[in-house]
């Protein structure tokens, strides 16, 4: 075009005239010559330099329609018989002063009755390797945080709201690929937190609930779950907390551990173990309710075994570990103090047979394998000012057609 020396320069138009009634406008075609021997030529299209403005933008834009699809818009990187094939490369202009250009990809907005339109990231298939990786990542700053990377579902005013799902690959002979989800390192200091959530529930709903869970398995054994925190080697590791919100009405919300169950073999089983401390002690295990308040009783404990219909029933086994150059632990079990009423009661009771002899109920203090046995001391507690120590009683049941039981003391 011609130069304008005070002013803008000419357009350059370069385009078809408009079709008639029953045909389409002429095609615009760019391409270079083929070669035999070298390369062929490039395509370039750009705008200029600008020493006090802002350089041109480069428009590709389709022209609009009135019945059928929309026309597309198709980049192809150049094909390849005997190497790897052209890249496809998008960057946003560099800013030298202040911040580099934005890239937005993005559908447009759907019209009255439809949706906006798919975006589809996807590697192309492979016969004999592995296809293609996906990287979505921010660069790295000097003197700043990384950028975030943030995938979020837009919200709507009906029905569900928008899934993101993620799920990593399958495979037909080998094992599936792996998903992982990790937080950014701190070199000097902590490093981030991974926090999955469900988000607050509106007036009139409950929040969401969280699944976590492995796949079934035909033939072998499903997947384990394992829930612990790292390592550490000049602090303490990290605790492992699994805690119900509170609420301001009805119950609150249970705890529920379950082992696995089995339908042709033993159920598994629930261990619960404090740490082991190599040097000193290991750490206690606490199995207790909480206080109750102003107009309550605290919770209950109960520790049972399930029922049997053709065999026993499980042992309950309470006891201490062996000391190889000490004393055994000791096994107290002693109600709390009360301030009104009655004191709490111990009761101990063998089993009910409905066919034969009830269980028994024995006491017998430790052996002294060098020396003495140890004593037994059943006996009241010191009575108060004001009144009688309790009394022991020792007596067999009633019985109604045969003798009651005897009484043996004897040293």
């Amino acid at each position: 075009s011609g130069e304008g020396t005070a002013t803008a320069s000419g357009v350059v138009s370069i385009r078809t005239a408009n079709a008639g009634a029953a045909g389409a406008s002429g095609a615009l075609k760019f391409s270079t010559g083929t070669s035999v021997t070298g390369n062929s030529g490039d395509v370039m299209i750009g705008s200029g330099a600008a020493t006090k403005g802002r350089g041109g933008s480069v428009l590709v834009t389709v022209g609009s329609g009135t019945s059928g699809a929309g026309g597309s818009l198709q980049g192809y990187a150049g094909r390849s018989t005997v190497n790897t094939g052209g890249s496809i490369s998008v960057a946003s202009g560099e800013g030298t002063v202040t911040s580099s250009g934005m890239i937005t990809i993005r559908s447009s907005n759907a019209g009255d009755t439809g949706t906006s339109g798919m975006l589809v990231f996807s590697s192309g298939s492979t016969s004999s390797g592995n296809s293609g990786q996906i990287a979505v990542g921010t660069g790295a700053a000097t003197d700043g945080r990384g950028g975030a990377v943030v995938i979020t579902v837009g919200s709507g005013t009906s029905a569900t709201g928008g899934e993101v799902l993620i799920a990593s690959g399958r495979s037909t002979v080998n094992t599936g690929g792996l998903l992982s989800l990790s937080s950014g390192e701190g070199t000097a200091t902590t490093s981030g937190n991974v926090l999955i959530r469900s988000l607050n529930g509106g007036v009139a709903g409950a929040s969401g609930a969280l699944f976590f869970s492995t796949g079934t398995a035909v033939s072998g054994n499903s997947g384990a779950i394992y829930l612990g925190s790292g390592v550490a080697t000049n602090g303490r590791a990290g605790a492992v907390v699994v805690s119900v919100g509170s609420g301001t009405s009805s119950a609150g919300g249970d705890v529920l551990v379950n082992a696995g169950r089995s339908t042709i073999h033993t159920g598994g089983s629930i261990r619960l173990m404090s740490g082991e401390g190599t040097a000193t002690t290991s750490g206690a295990v606490y199995i207790r309710s909480l206080n109750a308040g102003t107009a309550g009783a605290s919770g209950s404990l109960y520790f049972s075994t399930g029922s049997s219909s053709s065999g026993n029933t499980g042992s309950i086994y309470v006891g201490t570990g062996v000391a190889t150059a000490g004393r055994g632990g000791s096994i107290i079990m002693s109600p709390g103090s009360g301030a009104s009423g009655a004191g709490s009661t111990i009761q101990l009771i063998g089993a009910l047979s409905a066919a034969n002899t009830g269980g028994g109920l024995f006491l017998a203090s430790g052996e002294g394998t060098a020396t003495t046995s140890g004593v037994v001391s059943i006996r009241t507690a010191n009575a108060g000012a004001a009144g009688a120590s309790g009394a022991l009683k020792f007596s067999t049941g009633t019985s109604v057609t045969g003798n009651s039981g005897d009484v043996m003391i004897g040293s």
